[in-house]
């Protein structure tokens, strides 16, 4: 028997409730922790970077109260679902840190080549490019020598990992695999489709997508939250750090005071 629609609107609801939950433990427990990182690696530097991305992101997402937004929702946990990704990739391939420097050094050769490019094959376009013409004659030598010895062989460096999105969540396993698998083509569809994706949909169809999206988004950010815990070590101050976060999650989800009491008391003994 199919779902009353009300049914699905309390469980959309619920799931936008858990990002704001979520949001709020990270604001108490995580983001001061990565603001008062001092100087840090290289390492520490991509994985905050990933993390602020997202957190920026989850802000705009809190800010989509109505469900018909539903494309700019699905944009936004499409984004976060990317920086769960790049993060937990960090971790699970070898030399991360030195190819995504180098992989960045050629991005910015490549883009300085294509404007120089366009400049030259139009010349009266108000570019100048005698910055970009520096940095080429000075660092694309180097780059290409450190592409080489980080990627030996034929093929274009589209991304760090030498992995396109499919083949990195397959190496990262669930939830990624899944969520890449079953629901990434449908963000995907909504957010670049324009009006043919949306033209013959209903506003209770745009609200139960909303729905999706929030879920990626909530578990997407759950993923960043527990990466950061795990490489700054943030547990090692707080045995409970992961509990709370869970706490954060299913709090939405309960329907009574009772429930919530018990809910606490299973996760923090109290």
């Amino acid at each position: 028997m199919q779902k009353p629609f009300s049914e699905h609107a309390q469980n959309i609801d619920r799931f936008f409730t858990a990002i704001k939950s979520l949001n709020e433990y990270d604001k108490m427990e995580i983001r001061g922790v990565v603001a008062g990182l001092l100087y840090p690696p290289l390492r520490d530097t991509y994985f905050t970077l990933n993390y602020h991305r997202a957190a920026i992101n989850i802000e705009l997402v809190l800010t989509l109260t109505d469900t018909r937004q539903f494309q700019a929702i699905a944009m936004l946990a499409r984004t976060i679902f990317e920086s769960a990704v790049e993060i937990k990739l960090i971790t699970a391939i070898p030399d991360s840190v030195d190819k995504i420097r180098t992989f960045t050094e050629l991005e910015k050769l490549r883009a300085a080549k294509k404007i120089v490019k366009f400049k030259k094959a139009h010349p009266d376009a108000k570019v100048l490019i005698e910055t970009y013409e520096e940095f080429i004659a000075k660092n694309e030598e180097s780059i290409l020598h450190e592409r080489d010895a980080m990627w030996p062989g034929p093929g274009k460096i589209t991304h760090w990992s030498r992995m396109n999105l499919a083949e990195s969540t397959e190496l990262l396993g669930k939830p990624f695999n899944e969520i890449y698998q079953i629901n990434y083509a449908q963000l995907s569809w909504y957010v670049h489709s324009g009006i043919v994706g949306v033209a013959n949909l209903g506003a209770t169809t745009f609200a139960l997508l909303a729905g999706v999206a929030f879920n990626i988004a909530m578990e997407s950010y759950m993923e960043i939250l527990t990466a950061i815990i795990d490489e700054f070590k943030i547990i090692k101050a707080d045995p409970k750090l992961k509990d709370k976060m869970m706490l954060a999650k299913m709090l939405p989800f309960t329907d009574t005071p009772e429930e919530a009491n018990r809910l606490q008391r299973a996760f923090l003994g109290s």
